[in-house]
């Protein structure tokens, strides 16, 4: 089984989670450089590799729109 690696550049840690190009863009804006595997433009925007601390990091700068969003479905 191939090992995946975290998709920010200098990063040499395991990956341990899978998210969408579209969702990591967060990342990018922060200043972190990514590598996108699995890309198909325009139809598949491809997917990034993060390690736990990265992934912490994500989880931190979306914390916000995920709040929003969960209200929206619900209709609050």
């Amino acid at each position: 089984m191939v090992e995946r690696v975290c998709s920010v550049e200098g990063c040499n840690r395991e990956a341990v989670h899978e998210i969408s190009y579209l969702n990591a863009k967060v990342l990018e804006e922060r200043g972190l450089k990514l590598k996108v595997y699995h890309a198909h433009p325009p139809r598949k925007p491809g997917v990034v590799y993060l390690c736990e601390e990265h992934y912490k990091l994500w989880k931190k700068l979306t914390r916000r729109e995920s709040l929003i969003e969960k209200m929206v479905r619900k209709g609050v």
